[in-house]
């Protein structure tokens, strides 16, 4: 060994073995987290106990999705719906008690609801959830699940009614409903090329690019990681005691020589899919993220699997111009418009309003032919073919953004209407705020059931977990910089590990190299 590569070798040590002991705990909850995250079906009924969730996470005056849509039933009745479920007043809304009963998800997870939807004629109230669509007879107050063909449970954004129809979106798809079940609609779309950057970047991470085997495999990975963060402590912290006796001696160098060997050799094996990880884990978060915006993949690096479905996880929120007898839908590839008997392919149109990365949280038609549009950037007022919009709560005239902004003060999460005419929004950290004045008979108070009960979702919980925000309570402004940080000493590790071997093989490599 030449002396410059023995001193580069044992810095590489030092740094693989210091890196590996200072992140090794947070890439056994990484793994741990990563794999409940890519099945969330088997904890939608858990939930997390407010003890353990930082107040910022905690409901107040209906922050963080507590409201995405509101329904008014007669002069008495109100149901509201959003990431805690469907909540419903028979007094004016002075006090609320839970919907969730007779019928809908027991699972917490899947009583996430992103849209209402009332039919007089029918008597009864749907419900697009996380874990599919339900209806409600307002008669026996029971609700009634609304089957698809598929037997996986499918996440729906948005109801609309077409003429005489009523059609349920989901982030992948559109249905009809007709005859107490939702009917898969051929929904076309025009000549796909690439593939949205960032729907890609989050796909190579988890697995899912390759589909249920993807995840499998992924998850599979993600306890070999385990092992190797337990065997890297083990290592470095075992009791480095002399033992007397032979056997016992034995013994515990045989556990080590095992642990060093298969910490060394599966890690090597399983370094170019850790970089994968790492590296995309290094773009998943902003300011890295900003990077990715506006990029595409050629759909020939796409598996066959995803491109079977053009619209396979890209819908984010929908609307019907009963002006124009179109159907809207805002994707993660822009704006797609097309006719609503579906017929012909929906094609991609540009308008000039800001829609935050994460997508449209208010999308919807206002009498004038303009359109409602909300998101983490704020409320804007669009009309199709103008280069502007109107930012609805300071009034200005707003130019579409030519790159990533920060999210506005106000984050949008959803806008209503009471029937007093007093508007409404509710923000991921305000909450409930009023756009004009309230009349005295505007309420829409936080039921106590609601705040003493309040579990967060186990998934929501590993997700907050996974992307290091559950820290922010303490971390402050750096906390944006957690995840990169962690990706990045995840990389140096993996590279490092990968070196060290080499280094120490070289010889072995160098006479294989030469006999092929």
């Amino acid at each position: 060994m030449s002396k410059l590569g023995k001193s580069i070798y044992k810095k590489v040590q030092k740094w693989h073995k210091y890196i590996g002991i200072s992140i090794s705990i947070v890439l056994v909850w990484m793994s741990i987290s990563g794999i409940l995250l890519n099945h969330p079906n088997l904890i939608a009924g858990v939930g997390v106990n407010q003890n353990f969730i930082p107040d910022d996470y905690l409901p107040q005056n209906w922050n963080r999705g507590g409201i995405l849509d509101a329904v008014h039933i007669g002069s008495d009745t109100i149901f509201l719906a959003g990431k805690q479920g469907i909540w419903k007043s028979i007094n004016k809304g002075k006090s609320f008690s839970s919907a969730m009963n007779n019928g809908f998800p027991e699972e917490i997870f899947y009583q996430k609801t992103n849209d209402l939807l009332y039919l007089k004629h029918e008597n009864s109230l749907f419900a697009a959830t996380f874990g599919g669509v339900y209806k409600l007879n307002l008669l026996n107050n029971k609700w009634c699940y609304i089957p698809t063909k598929s037997s996986n449970k499918e996440q729906f954004v948005k109801l609309l009614k077409v003429k005489n129809n009523l059609f349920a979106v989901s982030q992948s798809g559109i249905y009809l409903y007709n005859n107490s079940t939702l009917l898969p609609q051929n929904l076309l779309k025009d000549k796909r090329t690439t593939m949205n950057l960032i729907q890609f970047t989050f796909a190579l991470h988890s697995g899912w690019l390759w589909g249920t085997t993807g995840r499998v495999i992924y998850d599979f990975v993600a306890l070999i990681l385990i092992f190797l963060s337990i065997t890297s402590l083990y290592i470095t912290f075992r009791k480095k005691v002399k033992i007397e006796d032979k056997t016992k001696r034995k013994k515990r160098n045989n556990r080590l020589g095992f642990m060093i060997k298969y910490h060394t050799q599966i890690g090597v094996w399983t370094s170019l899919i850790l970089l994968i990880i790492g590296g995309t884990g290094l773009f998943m978060r902003p300011p890295l993220l900003v990077a990715l915006v506006g990029g595409k993949v050629p759909l020939k690096y796409i598996p066959s699997s995803i491109n079977y479905n053009p619209w396979y996880h890209t819908i984010r929120n929908a609307l019907y111009d009963k002006k124009t007898d179109r159907i809207v839908f805002d994707t993660t590839e822009g704006i797609y418009e097309g006719n609503s008997n579906l017929e012909s392919s929906f094609t991609k149109t540009d308008w000039d309003v800001n829609i935050f990365v994460m997508g449209a949280t208010v999308f919807e038609p206002l009498a004038n032919g303009h359109f409602l549009i909300g998101s983490f950037y704020g409320l804007f007022d669009y009309q199709r073919g103008d280069n502007f919009s109107i930012d609805v709560i300071t009034n200005l005239k707003t130019p579409k953004y030519s790159s990533l902004q920060r999210p506005s003060d106000y984050m949008v999460m959803s806008h209503f209407s009471h029937p007093d005419s007093t508007n409404y929004i509710t923000t991921f950290q305000q909450g409930l705020l009023a756009l004009n004045q309230p009349k005295h008979n505007s309420y829409y108070a936080v039921p106590h059931q609601l705040i003493e009960n309040y579990r967060m979702p186990l998934w929501n919980y590993m997700f907050e977990l996974h992307n290091g925000r559950l820290f922010h309570f303490f971390m402050n402004k750096w906390g944006i910089l957690f995840i990169p940080l962690i990706s990045l000493l995840f990389i140096i590790l993996t590279i490092s590990g990968v070196y060290e071997y080499g280094y120490r093989k070289k010889s072995k490599i160098k006479k294989f190299f030469k006999k092929h």
